[in-house]
């Protein structure tokens, strides 16, 4: 995780359509009113899906990622995390 963070990656933001974009990505978890366009959020080649959150400008702004523990039950895995700046 801290190599793709340390590799300050772009992260760029673009729009589809909901048909396109329902193609292309799961966009069940958005909320129904997120519209008729969706907008993609893009690290670099590593990875794109849609999102309404709020989001860095490179991963170079995260700071160093740490792993605080970790939790597998009933086929869920938490992972709890720590960001430094």
């Amino acid at each position: 995780m801290n190599e793709i963070i340390d590799s300050d990656l772009d992260i760029i933001e673009e729009f589809k359509n909901i048909e396109e974009a329902a193609k292309l990505y799961d966009i069940s978890k958005l909320p129904k009113s997120s519209g008729n366009d969706i907008r993609i959020i893009k690290i670099g080649n590593y990875d794109a899906c849609p999102c309404i959150g709020q989001h860095v400008k490179s991963t170079g702004e995260i700071g160093a990622f740490k792993i605080i523990s970790t939790n597998y039950s009933d086929k869920i895995l938490r992972i709890r995390f720590k960001l430094n700046n």
